[in-house]
């Protein structure tokens, strides 16, 4: 019997279904689907005030645009992608603001001998602690074909990321997509034949 028979996991129907990846704690598996070439990978800040409500609400403008109003909490530098949330099976948004993460993902894109373009493979985050011990972990897997479930996602969504510059919805103000762009492949071990991602 092995260490983890018998055990289900359960999704929260609280925390799923929306446009937006949350991070849950444990692990988090998900595939870049955009660059910054089709739009679907943006960088900006990110500031937070209060509505009259009293509930919070984000703002975000482009990296060297003065801010939009002066805000209570220092604003954080974000990377905005589309993605492939593996736990969802469908395409939703991840806004990263964690530097760590942030600079993970860059070091992996920059390293092109080993890993490169991260739409070639999946990554997983690891969330762990809670409030002010929150700890995040990144994972590169292996690179691998990009499932026809995914590719199809792909085609079938129209997302503008531009439009939460403007606090609009990226899913409801989005152009036709872009089409798919065409990815190298991966040099596999001596023998096997490469295959496109």
């Amino acid at each position: 019997m092995g260490f983890l028979d018998g055990i289900t996991e359960i999704k929260s129907s609280a925390d799923s279904g929306g446009a937006y990846m949350k991070l849950q704690p444990g692990a988090n598996q998900f595939r870049i689907v955009g660059s910054g070439d089709d739009g679907g990978f943006i960088q900006g800040m990110l500031g937070w005030s209060e509505n009259a409500e009293g509930k919070r609400q984000p703002h975000r403008w482009k990296i060297g645009a003065d801010a939009p109003m002066s805000f209570e909490d220092r604003p954080k530098e974000f990377f905005a992608m589309l993605v492939w949330n593996y736990k969802e099976s469908k395409i939703q948004i991840l806004e990263l603001t964690q530097t760590g993460l942030k600079g993970e993902l860059m070091a992996l894109a920059n390293d092109t001998e080993d890993w490169g373009d991260p739409r070639k493979f999946d990554l997983t985050i690891t969330k762990s602690g809670e409030k002010m011990e929150t700890r995040y972990a990144m994972t590169p897997k292996p690179p691998k074909k990009r499932s026809d479930e995914i590719n199809d996602a792909v085609k079938a969504t129209k997302v503008n990321l531009s439009a939460l510059f403007d606090g609009g919805d990226p899913f409801g103000d989005a152009p036709a997509p872009a089409p798919a762009p065409v990815q190298e492949p991966v040099q596999e071990e001596a023998g096997n034949e490469e295959e496109p991602f």
